[in-house]
């Protein structure tokens, strides 16, 4: 710009003493910039226009809150946006939780885990661009073996965004197709093999119903946000009652990644921590014994079939519980029929049809069979291993008695019969309990009232262990029931005194656990002395401490227990003893106390006596007892049969006893009553582990 005054004088106001000069600015292209006048000689002004004001302000505004902007964006949220850059190129991935292995007493390992390998499809843009078609998408399928569930027209299922982040296609990718397969995915970003862990029970059935399984968490537990995809979860046994302790916690690692997602580099961000150990109080050989014997049990079921002209069973359905009865520590708990944990937790399973089986509700006798459910800790009819308890209930409060056992026994015109058919002469509480005399158990409760008598067993066989859990670190463990006059309140199922008399002998609607069994056991045998039963002896590196006693003792009396105790040293060691033909003197080494139950059910009422349940108690040496066992057979006849066979293999195992093929004791090799160790030593010595 050029500015330049010009005279004006046609324009100067009439007595002006100066001059009017005309101010003007040229371009640089010498044309007239119009813009303001000055007076010649005054200080130079310019006029502005309001509207020009308002928006040379409003341009200022907009240029401060533009700064004030990029200063909030560049200064003050710098690391927001840092991170935020850096979740582009950046991805989290799961680093799983090595879970907690469970091991026995002797050091098996019963369940562990293992790294297996999937192919996951991550899905793509637009699968119908041929540019972004799978190369050697037939090579890769072969490889992996991809089944045709996982595919779509011949490609890879589409992940559903709302359901599911990607697609697994193959699981369990053989570990000598890992190499070949990788060099075909290197190019095929929607598509990479991802580490997995899969729980693994390297023994199969061994203590499988105790175990559990676990299977991968499910969309409702990864939707609650307490799990993540492909976290393991418990689903039965102590798998599941100590899921918060085995599963440990999933880490972190951060990967870089190119643009098309593949993985470039990567960190550890969290390493997350290992679930922690169990050592459980399972011996392995106790626990094969206790599997072994239910399995041969069959036999002897089907030998009573037989003798009643009955149909021969394919299954064996039963149960064993062994504990050391100085701690409650349990040495072998077993069920049958079992099952595989591998069936479940693996993935493909190693057995889909056995699988299938074991949960298919419409099978045949399904529900019968129950295969994943634990015996030792479902309620059954006890029948006659319920006498201990009921004596020493009655003694306590009304004292002992003698009479005759007669072969039936008559209160108000119904006839109650005793399992012989013939008199077994003069009875006390100690011989009723060795010969399993009916007659004096229905004359108690006849003498004590059928009212009270009921109210008096309930109460003190629930301080005694039935009608409650056993310390089992189990969930699900059924309490039972024994019920008394006042809870029969419906006119539709009124209280009869005859009730009693069926409560007496462990009939009627008392219903037991062999769980419960062994617990009021040991606290017979510890004279009063109550403690629950554990199967953890260790968490990590800490060995558990025993579980707190507590005494069942009513006013100090323990000569109760100690009458119940000599009528269970009767039923080995007198000739009408009830397991004498079996384990007394002369036909087995070892010393022991027991009692066999032959419980009616629905069953037997509808087939005969064949289909009673049959139990066996027992525990030994009678010098310093380290074993008690119990064992049941659902439906499997008189107590007399498969139940003792079992039990005395139980304390042939426990004891080193060598039994020839028909359970005959061959006398002469050294036994071994001391601890376990004593038993390992012996066994090995002999070749047997």
């Amino acid at each position: 710009m050029i500015d330049i005054d010009f005279s004006d004088d046609e324009q100067a106001p009439e007595g002006s003493a100066a001059p009017r000069v005309r101010h003007v600015r040229l371009d640089s292209h010498g044309r007239e910039y119009i813009g303001a006048g000055r007076t010649a000689g005054g200080p130079p002004g310019e006029t502005i226009s309001p509207a020009v004001r308002w928006v040379a302000l409003a341009f200022m505004l907009g240029l401060a809150g533009l700064g004030a902007r990029l200063y909030q964006l560049q200064i003050a949220q710098h690391q927001l946006f840092a991170v935020r850059a850096n979740s582009n190129f950046q991805r989290d991935d799961v680093i799983p939780a090595l879970r907690g292995q469970l091991r026995t007493r002797d050091g098996v390992v019963l369940a562990t885990n293992r790294a297996v390998y999937d192919l996951v499809y991550l899905g793509r843009r637009n699968p119908q661009d041929p540019a972004q078609a799978i190369a050697d998408w037939d090579r890769i399928r072969y490889l992996a073996n991809v089944p045709k569930s996982a595919l779509v027209g011949g490609q890879p299922r589409e992940p559903v965004p709302a359901k599911e982040p990607d697609v697994v296609l193959a699981s369990n990718i053989p570990a000598d197709r890992l190499g070949a397969l990788s060099e075909y995915l290197v190019m095929v970003p929607s598509l990479e093999i991802r580490e997995r862990l899969e729980r693994v029970y390297p023994q199969g059935t061994l203590a499988a119903h105790l175990i559990g399984y676990v299977q991968q968490a499910g969309n409702q537990q990864v939707g609650s946000g307490e799990y993540t995809r492909g976290d393991l979860v418990g689903t039965s046994g102590l798998e599941y009652s100590q899921q918060q302790t085995l599963r440990g916690k999933n880490g972190v690692r951060r990967r870089e990644v190119s643009a098309s997602g593949r993985p470039l580099t990567e960190s550890v961000v969290d390493p997350g921590q290992k679930g922690k150990d169990m050592t459980l109080t399972i011996d392995s050989t106790l626990q094969k014994a206790a599997e072994r014997v239910l399995q041969e049990g069959l036999a002897d079921i089907n030998a009573g079939r037989w003798k009643y002209g009955r149909p021969y069973e394919t299954v064996s359905r039963g149960a064993v519980i062994a504990l050391d009865p100085r701690t409650n520590e349990v040495l072998a708990m077993a069920s049958s029929p079992t099952f595989d944990p591998n069936w479940f937790s693996r993935t493909p399973s190693p057995n889909t049809a056995a699988r299938n089986w074991a949960v298919d509700p419409n099978r045949k006798n399904a529900a019968l069979d129950a295969v994943t459910s634990n015996r030792v800790v479902q309620t059954y009819n006890p029948g006659s291993v319920f006498k201990p308890g009921t004596a020493l209930a009655y003694n306590e409060k009304w004292g002992n008695f003698t009479m005759g056992c007669p072969p039936s026994y008559y209160f108000r015109g119904a006839r109650f019969n005793n399992w012989a058919h013939f008199n077994l002469g003069v009875v006390d509480a100690r011989r009723a309990i060795a010969y399993s005399c009916n007659p004096w158990f229905y004359n108690s409760a006849v003498r004590a009232g059928p009212e009270a008598y009921s109210r008096q067993l309930k109460s003190r066989l629930t301080e005694l262990g039935y009608r409650g859990t056993t310390g089992l670190e189990l969930v699900g463990e059924k309490t039972g029931q024994i019920l008394d006059v006042d809870d029969y309140k419906s006119p539709k199922s009124p209280w009869y005194p005859g009730f009693a008399l069926n409560m007496s002998i462990g009939q009627g609607d008392t219903l037991v656990s062999p769980a419960q069994q062994a617990y009021v056991l040991s606290t017979i045998m510890n004279e009063g002395k109550q403690r629950p039963l554990t199967v953890i002896r260790a968490v990590g590196d800490q060995t558990q401490p025993p579980k707190p006693a507590r005494s069942t003792v009513k006013n100090g009396n323990v000569g109760s227990f100690q009458l119940v105790k000599e009528g269970m040293r009767l039923t080995t060691l007198l000739r009408i003893g009830t397991s004498s033909f079996a384990i007394g003197p002369g036909l087995f080494p070892v010393r022991t106390a027991g009692k066999t139950g032959t419980a009616e059910n629905g069953l037997s009422q509808r087939y005969g006596y064949s289909y009673t349940h049959a139990w066996y108690e027992g525990y030994g040496p009678l010098d310093n007892p380290n074993f008690l066992v119990v064992v049941f057979f659902q439906n499997g006849g008189e107590g007399s049969g498969p139940a003792l066979k079992a039990a005395k293999k139980m304390f042939a195992t426990r004891w080193c006893v060598p039994l020839d093929g028909a359970g005959r004791t061959i006398w002469g090799p050294q036994t071994c009553t001391g601890e376990l160790g004593e038993m390992h030593r012996v066994r090995k010595e002999r070749g047997l582990e």
